[in-house]
């Protein structure tokens, strides 16, 4: 069975998995890119003033890309070790679906914020700093979370319905699909700490 087969039979068989996360993430989006809209003037000002900060020194200091590097990596393992401790717990599917609608909402808010910045020219800066990265994240994210769904599901199933179990085999393709997402986040971690912020410099400077 090659890897498209097993991609189809994973879809047919958690298809309410995939659609429960895929709900909570864009519903995350929605909600932050309404929250940029209807925000208070004197939030959006004092946001807009910290951003105009935020891109003016990115003109004239220099990025430590490997400090950053570490940062991002702490940050983003936290949040996959969370997901990872939650799909071994029987009650961890609504804790994992929050985790995804935060993380939508955190990418709609600041894809907007960032569009009605600089009154349309922020798209360019809204694509170099978020697009590269979350082209790793998102899918990452999304498949983590349906994995850590599906073996908290049988854990559920398992001690109040006696019904499903997880042997050996399983295990191992879990702990296989968790190291190539994490290979993946790496990799997304990369791009944002070493690319992102020389395109960003780049588009700035074109900006202002």
């Amino acid at each position: 069975m090659n890897v498209i087969d097993k991609l189809n039979n994973s879809y047919r068989e958690n298809r309410i998995y995939y659609f429960m996360v895929l709900i909570f993430f864009c519903v995350g989006i929605a909600l932050g890119a309404f929250m940029v809209k209807y925000m208070n003037i004197n939030d959006s000002t004092d946001l807009s003033n910290y951003f105009s900060s935020f891109t003016e020194s990115i003109l004239v200091s220099q990025v430590e890309s490997t400090k950053l590097f570490l940062n991002i990596l702490i940050k983003i393992s936290i949040t996959v070790v969370i997901i990872i401790i939650l799909g071994f717990t029987v009650f961890g599917i609504p804790f994992i679906l929050l985790i995804d609608l935060i993380k939508g909402f955190t990418l709609g808010y600041t894809f907007t914020f960032l569009l009605t910045t600089f009154n349309g020219k922020g798209i360019w800066l809204a694509i170099v700093s978020i697009l590269p990265q979350n082209i790793f994240y998102i899918p990452s994210f999304i498949a983590l979370s349906i994995i850590s769904i599906e073996f908290s599901a049988t854990k559920l199933r398992y001690k109040f319905f006696n019904k499903g179990t997880i042997n050996t085999i399983v295990k191992k393709e879990l702990i296989f699909k968790i190291g190539v997402l994490v290979c993946i986040f790496i990799t997304g971690v990369f791009i944002e700490s070493y690319i992102c912020p020389n395109l960003m410099k780049f588009i700035v400077s074109k900006i202002t």
